[in-house]
């Protein structure tokens, strides 16, 4: 029998210990001597050392054979590390019996889920609307505020966004006339509000907000009203070809040409060449200038790259900063020269913020059909692999798929990081994500801390990786809000997420969390197979 298994039999033994005495009126202070007793013994023989080291200093308070009454307040008040960390045993008692699951391939992983985002200060409202839409499997993140509910809009881009009018820092129709200016993909913006006067409804819709649902909110008629407008904008998108920010061919029309190009090869192998573009550093241009800037660069990329090219080409953004230029009976040769040209004209292109002039360059990966790629995906995989090429060899460069060479595939490497004074929570969390499986095309790393000097005295960030940052709000010394304030100092969502981890779903401190950067939070105990299908999918929506 191995030290897992030893362990899970040492959290069921404190599990009945605890509703043994949950029937009691009192316990004495010698039982629960007797129990910290065995527990420190035990634990750290099997690999439990700090489950051992807490029980030591608990049992340094108390006196073997007093038999002074603990009341159940008392007593769950002393010993509350153990009853949080076995609450979230209990939850997920079976996790250590991982599934051979979580998604062996990359195909079954759903990179388009639904993100719902909801702005409202009202933690409660927040809470309640959160668990219905994540009940119905919708992905929900919150911002109690109009600063961050904007942040989380460029860095998620939801597909729908519940707003309140009533904001602390900002009214709602501040947000929704910001959403107006930035046009991000027919995304569907909702007032959600109790004051729903005639004059409020009329402001709302004359600045573009799509609906006016008021408080309090139906349960059944909101899912119908998210299904609904869904489905309306699912129809709106099969009807729509152009990108609506930067005026170029959309990844809906880019598709349909390459499906067309390639029953062209197949009847007369008539050849064509796809370059993949991405823009370097494009993060820092966000970082440095904010987001519109950020969208006046991806327009003058696009207004760029669509006066220089041919006329047969088509151009078309494939998401984010990257963009795709299909050249129809065009060799890979060929097609490289003509992004050389591309390439030389946007390093010469200068940008203006504030009177601050920058420049912003692109690499690409160039590859021709052939009868080993004859499929969409297959053909864009491969000008992904140069891509990567190309930005590992040191950016700015256009780099052509060869098929007989060896290409690294590109390999998202992500970190899992669990910070949480008690062990248990901490311990079965770890395990967990270490034996996670959710492709080749990600790398899972998983560290743990117990409090956040010994996370922020670790060295724990790398460039090379993305970051899932698991964080107890209530913790010793220094509290996750104060740790999370430290954090989104220096890292923003696109490289580090951040979900906060509390024991109430009123506790202030979700409130804080949020107006601090938090990206979530997750109400313990909490089933662990459920948490991570949620960050799966905020890997999937920021980090690819």
């Amino acid at each position: 029998m191995g030290n897992e298994q030893y362990q899970q039999m040492i959290y069921k033994r404190i599990l009945d210990n605890f509703e043994n005495w949950e029937k009691q009126d009192s316990i004495t202070e010698k039982d629960i001597y007797f129990f910290l007793h065995n527990l420190k013994g035990t634990a750290g023989s099997i690999g439990l050392d700090e489950l051992s080291m807490i029980a030591s200093d608990k049992i340094e308070k108390l006196k073997e054979n007093s038999d002074k009454k603990w009341s159940k307040v008392e007593w769950k008040s002393y010993l509350s590390p153990f009853i949080e960390g076995i609450n979230f045993y209990q939850k997920n008692i079976n996790i250590q019996e991982i599934e051979e699951i979580v998604l062996k391939s990359q195909n079954n992983i759903p990179s388009e889920q639904e993100f719902i985002l909801i702005i409202d200060n009202d933690i409660e409202f927040i809470s309640y609307i959160k668990n219905i839409l994540e009940k119905k499997g919708f992905s929900v993140i919150a911002a109690n505020n109009g600063k961050r509910g904007l942040e989380l809009i460029y860095d998620l881009k939801p597909t729908i966004v519940f707003v309140d009018i009533m904001l602390p820092d900002t009214s709602g129709f501040s947000i929704i006339k910001n959403l107006k200016n930035i046009k991000k993909d027919s995304m569907i913006v909702t007032v959600i509000s109790s004051n729903d006067c005639r004059e409020n409804r009329v402001r709302a819709y004359d600045m573009g907000a799509l609906d006016f649902i008021p408080k309090p909110v139906d349960e059944e008629l909101l899912i119908s009203y998210i299904n609904n407008r869904l489905s309306y904008k699912k129809e709106l998108e099969n009807s729509i070809i152009k990108d609506e920010l930067t005026q170029i061919y959309n990844r809906k029309f880019m598709d349909s040409q390459i499906e067309k190009l390639i029953k062209q090869f197949e009847r007369n192998r008539e050849s064509f060449s796809i370059a993949l573009a991405d823009l370097d550093y494009f993060k820092k241009v966000n970082d440095t200038y904010g987001h519109l800037i950020g969208d006046e660069v991806l327009k003058g990329f696009a207004n760029l790259v669509s006066s220089l090219k041919r006329e047969q080409d088509f151009f078309c953004r494939y998401g984010g900063e990257e963009f795709v230029l299909i050249m129809p009976q065009t060799s890979v040769e060929e097609a490289y020269v003509l992004m050389e040209r591309l390439r030389k004209a946007m390093e010469k292109k200068f940008f203006t913020a504030n009177e601050n002039r920058f420049q912003v360059t692109f690499s690409a990966g160039v590859v021709e059909s052939a009868t080993k790629n004859l499929h969409p995906k297959k053909i864009l995989e491969e000008a992904d692999q140069a891509l990567y090429n190309a930005k590992q060899s040191g950016r700015n460069q256009i780099v052509m798929f060869d098929s007989l060479e060896e290409i690294v595939k590109k390999t998202i490497k992500i970190k899992i990081i669990v910070i949480d004074d008690v062990y248990i929570i901490r311990n079965l969390i770890t395990n967990y994500f270490k034996s996670w499986e959710i492709g080749e095309k990600f790398n899972i790393d998983v560290m743990a801390f117990k409090d956040a000097n010994s996370f922020l005295n670790s060295n724990w960030y790398s460039p090379d990786y993305k970051y899932i940052i698991l964080l107890d709000i209530v913790m010793p010394k220094m509290d996750g809000i104060e740790l999370l304030k430290i954090i989104r100092q220096d890292y923003s969502t696109s490289d580090v997420i951040v979900s906060m981890l509390t024991g109430r779903k009123e506790d202030e401190y979700v409130l804080q969390a949020l107006e601090n950067g938090a990206n979530d939070y997750i109400v313990k105990p909490f089933d662990i197979k459920e948490v991570s299908n949620r960050i799966l999918s905020l890997i999937n929506r920021l980090f690819i």
